[in-house]
């Protein structure tokens, strides 16, 4: 299954109002000295949000364009000196697929990644 999701981190002020305007719920939340899962304390506070899921890359590639474009809607932007946020991408790859699964992005994709102060993160598993 390919995931994406959206990870979201820094002040707390700077977190609330971003959420208070987002169209879904984080899935996960920390705060600011909780544990990381390598046992070190957090330096800030944040969340994970689930944003698309689905086998398809293409369908998953539509499935973020229309949550970037609900969030941008609302006037919810990243670029703040108190927030950083990257959109994590997971490709699944079994060793028994003949074709790897490819992300085709459009410049208009990657122009409103940029414009709402979002980077980008692919990784395959």
């Amino acid at each position: 299954m390919n995931i994406a999701t959206l990870k979201v981190h820094g002040d707390a002020e700077g977190l609330a109002d971003i959420r208070d305007g987002l169209p879904t719920e984080p899935d996960h939340t920390w705060s600011k000295g909780d544990p990381r899962p390598d046992g070190r304390a957090r330096i800030d506070s944040g969340f994970y949000l689930g944003v698309a899921t689905h086998q398809d890359p293409d369908v998953l590639l539509r499935q973020i364009r229309s949550y970037l474009a609900e969030c941008s809607a609302r006037g919810i932007h990243f670029e703040r000196s108190d927030v950083a946020a990257e959109l994590r991408i997971a490709i699944s790859h079994t060793d028994g697929e003949t074709v790897v699964p490819s992300l085709d992005f459009e410049l208009s994709d990657l122009r409103l990644l940029v414009d709402m102060g979002i980077s980008l993160s692919i990784a395959t598993q």
